[in-house]
């Protein structure tokens, strides 16, 4: 069966394929990392101490010196 001449043939058209669907990680990977730095900053902030090491000597081995060196009229 030969063609006719109105009859179109194959169309060819360059159309961007559609994105694929995101897995579950990409989709929650920021709210998984979030958390761990909220969780992983609160226990670091839990072993945390003001206090200085007793094992180190003080600054100041010497009194202050009380006197200003100035004179009163």
């Amino acid at each position: 069966m030969p063609k006719t001449k109105n009859e179109p043939g194959p169309v060819f058209t360059l159309q961007p394929l559609a994105a694929p669907k995101p897995t579950w990680w990409q989709a929650h990977r920021h709210q998984v990392l979030a958390s761990a730095a909220l969780v992983g900053g609160f226990v670091l902030g839990q072993h945390s101490t003001n206090t200085p090491a007793t094992d180190t000597p003080p600054a100041h081995t010497a009194p202050a010196d009380t006197t200003t060196g100035r004179t009163t009229r």
